[in-house]
């Protein structure tokens, strides 16, 4: 199995930041599809809560039918902390401030030809500068301050409105 995961000391790291977060694990099944591996190893992938003004921050992406949490792959060369600030600017335009690691899940996507276990990290943050104007617009359709309800579902944090 593959994992997609960051470093022992990096972990330690996180963890001695934010605490222990609450685990979680599910599995994904897509056996019906095959495992391309066609973009680089990665480490995990970041989503963000991110807080302003009593709402939170959601992106509907290009061709989607739901708002979601901004969330991005974290490769290899990259530390998670610095990625989940740097993918909120872009894809929100706000500079943010970390407040706590909410959850690490642990999902397991079982393909025809392969499995991969991939960590999500679930940060929440408030926004301390800038305005809803995402600077990299690449995939998304909308960006938006929502009502605070949200849930997961098949690899992505849904806002349920």
């Amino acid at each position: 199995m593959k994992r997609e995961k960051p470093s022992e000391e990096e972990l330690e790291d996180i963890y001695q930041r934010f605490g222990d977060p609450e685990i979680k694990e599910e599995e994904i099944i897509l056996s019906t599809l095959k495992y391309q591996g066609d973009y680089p190893e990665c480490k995990g992938e970041v989503a963000l809560l991110i807080r302003n003004k009593g709402k939170i921050v959601g992106i509907k992406h290009q061709g989607g039918e739901k708002f979601v949490l901004p969330m991005r792959r974290v490769w290899k060369d990259e530390e998670i902390i610095k990625k989940a600030e740097r993918e909120a600017k872009e894809k929100t335009g706000f500079e943010i401030e970390i407040k706590s690691l909410k959850e690490i899940r642990k999902v397991r996507f079982e393909f025809s030809n392969e499995e991969l276990e991939r960590w999500h990290f679930l940060f929440e943050a408030e926004s301390i500068g800038g305005n809803l104007e995402p600077e990299d617009m690449e995939g998304i359709e909308e960006a938006k301050l929502l009502e605070e309800e949200w849930y997961w579902n098949n690899g992505f944090y849904i806002i349920g409105i």
